[in-house]
Parts: C-alpha cells; structure tokens; sequence
C-alpha cells in the first residue's frame, strides 16, 4: 500500500514538474493555450491521483495518471521542440531523440485512454472473457505503430534535423509497422467503443448510469469538433482559427476525466437521467421558441420594415408568453421517454422482487435495490445501511 501511494504521488510530480517546466521555457506561449492545456493537464491528473489513491485496485485512475504523465512530459518536448525548430532557434539545441520522445509519450497517452480505458471503464475488468483478444491486439498494435512513425521520415518534416532511423517509405518494416500498426490500433480502437455499447445493453442499472454521465460529458467534445466545420460550412472562405479550435476541444476533453471520476465514485450519479432530460428539454424549447421568433419577424417583414423596433418587440413578448405552456408539454414528453420506468412502477418492483431469490452478492442485492429506488422515485440521495449479525 505505502508503494502504491508513493507511486501515485511520483507520477503526480512528474506531471506537475513537466507542466511547469514547459511554461518555463523562454518562448511566446499563447495565453488561452496555456489555460485550457492547464485545465485538461490538472483534471487528467487529478482525477487519477485521487482514483488511485481512493481505490488502488481500480485500473482506471492508474491509466489517467499514467497518460497525464505521458502528455505532460511530451508536452514539454513539443513545445521545445516547436520552440528550437521555429521561433527561437538561437536559444535551443533539437536533438532528434527528443523529436522521437514526444511521439511516443504522447502516442502512448492515446493509445491508453483511446482502448484501455473504454474496455475497463467502469468496473476496471472486461466486459467478459471474450474481449482479452481485443486488449490484446491493442497491447501489441500500440508499440508496432509507434516504431513505424519512429522509421519514417515524415516524423522529422520541416524540422532542422534528420531522422537518424529513418528507412525508404516503401521498406516493408515501415509498411508492416507504420501501416499495418495503424490499421490494428484502428481495429482495437473502434472494438473498444463497440464494446461501451455491449456493455451498456448487459450491465445493470448503476452502470448504465455511470456509462451515460461519461456519454453526457463526450457531448462538448463532438460540439467543439463540429463547431469549426460548421462555422466554414456556413461563411464560405472564412476560416475557423485553428488556435480556438484546439482551445474548446481541449478544455472539453478536460471534462471527460472529471465525469469518469463522479460516475467511478458514484457522487449524485443517480441524478444523470434527470440532467440529461432536462438539457434535451430545455434545448429543444429554445429551439422552438427560435422557431417562433424567426417565424414571427418573417410575417411581419411583409407589413413593417425589418428594423422596425416593434417587430422585435412583438415577437420577444410572444415567446415569452409561449415559455411556459411550451416548457410544461416538452418536459412531459421527455419525461415520458426518459423516465418512462417512474411510469411503471408496480412492473419494475415486480422485476426486482422476482430476482432476489437468484441474487446471493450482497453488493448486487443493494446496487439492484438502489436502481429501483432511482428509477421509480428519483429521489435526491439514497442511502443503504446494512446490519452484520
């Protein structure tokens, strides 16, 4: 125990040494950058201290910690390297071992939170037996890709310095690692999303809940990623900053960790269903009141001019009217599709009540009675006190 505990505060260390020796380097760094690469860095970080603190058995929180030091110390290497290589080259000397070094760390720190962590999240095991191969393939198709990108010249391009191990791109090492470690990494990556759904439809109540407070916080992620598309989608020419981009993808990715850390410690984790039927109502409210709105100024255009202060006038004061019928009918039906179990009480009682007899975990009798009580009261809390004879 006293060296699990050393190991995870050395890890820690590491982390928090290379974050700020990478801020320490005598360069431009962009302030924005800065904060959310902070915020992603000391989330990731955290969130596996206290996991593998908290519960050292559980795998989870030793892969965060574990990928934090990896994009931490890679992170300073880019940057140096970054740093050497185009802004102050006078000040740096680039070696290529650390060129190499960055790859790996931070190809490392993927590999692990892109498959092991989606085929152990929650419970920390596989799904089942069956899913070893797919650990498996991802162990070994990790390290044969990354000795591909280490043998390829591309690695080292528009850098001053060549690649020492570089090989022809037609060499069948390179295809065989570069090429074929990817397509591996590729096939284990989309196995372990397939397997968050297997998981998902076979596992209980609680770790339905746990899976879909981590779906919940992936939201951000896909908006951040979709939001630059369709920005230059819809201006043509005008080009989505690459450095806002990267800044509301990261900071989104900063919130993945923190729900793996509700969801694993279970905190107010019964109240998922409600948030998330409460984002889709209020979501869908606005976007019909935006209907509204944009339908009324189109009728009013034929009779008034469009500035016309008392368009905008009208229509605000007929959506505000509408709020509140429309949010009472749309919270209803989301209800209804959400929280369809609290209409059915009786039947879920039922359920549970005829699986006692087969259940002899105790754990299982009291996450099994903790569901029920969820889902047909969605109470704030719940507590279970268990006497010992």
């Amino acid at each position: 125990m006293i060296l699990r505990k050393i190991a995870v505060w050395l890890l820690l260390a590491f982390t928090v040494s290379s974050v700020i020796a990478t801020f320490a380097l005598p360069g431009d760094l962009d302030a924005s950058q800065v904060v959310v690469v902070m915020f992603f860095l000391s989330a990731t970080s955290a969130v596996g201290t206290l996991l593998a603190s908290r519960m050292p058995e559980h795998p989870i929180g030793w892969l965060l910690l574990v990928a934090s030091v990896c994009f931490a110390v890679g992170g300073l290497l880019v940057t140096y390297v970054e740093l050497a290589a185009l802004t102050k080259p006078e000040q740096f000397s680039l070696q290529p071992w650390m060129v190499l070094a960055g790859n790996w760390l931070f190809g490392i720190g993927v590999g692990l939170v892109s498959t092991f962590l989606l085929l152990l999240f929650p419970t920390g095991k596989l799904p089942s037996p069956r899913w070893k191969p797919v650990a498996v393939v991802a162990a070994l198709a990790l390290p044969i890709m990354l000795v591909g990108v280490s043998l390829s010249e591309e690695t080292f391009e528009g850098l001053p310095v060549s690649n020492p191990f570089a090989l022809d791109p037609s060499h069948p090492v390179v295809l065989i690692t570069e090429g074929g470690g990817f397509y591996l990494f590729l096939a284990a990556l989309l196995a372990s999303v397939v397997s968050l759904f297997v998981r998902y439809r076979s596992g209980g109540y609680t770790e339905r809940q746990q899976l879909r407070l981590v779906a919940l916080a992936v939201v951000p992620v896909a908006l951040a990623a979709a939001v630059p598309a369709v920005w230059e989608l819809l201006n043509g020419t005008a080009e989505f900053s690459d450095d806002v981009e990267n800044a509301l993808i990261t900071f989104s990715l900063g919130l993945v960790p923190v729900s793996i850390a509700v969801a694993i410690l279970r905190y107010r984790l019964y109240e998922i269903d409600r948030i998330v039927s409460r984002t889709v109502s209020y979501a869908l409210i606005l976007a019909l009141l935006g209907l509204v709105v944009l339908g009324l100024v189109s009728v009013f255009a034929l009779f008034l001019p469009s500035d016309d202060p008392l368009v905008v006038a009208v229509s605000t004061l007929a959506a505000a009217a509408l709020f509140n019928p429309l949010r009472r009918r749309v919270q209803g039906m989301v209800d209804r599709r959400f929280n369809r179990s609290r209409y059915d009480a009786e039947r879920v009682i039922a359920g549970f009540a005829g699986t006692l007899r087969e259940r002899v975990d105790p754990e299982a009798v009291v996450d099994g009675w903790v569901g029920v009580v969820s889902e047909t009261m969605e109470p704030a809390s719940v507590g279970v006190w268990v006497r010992d004879r």
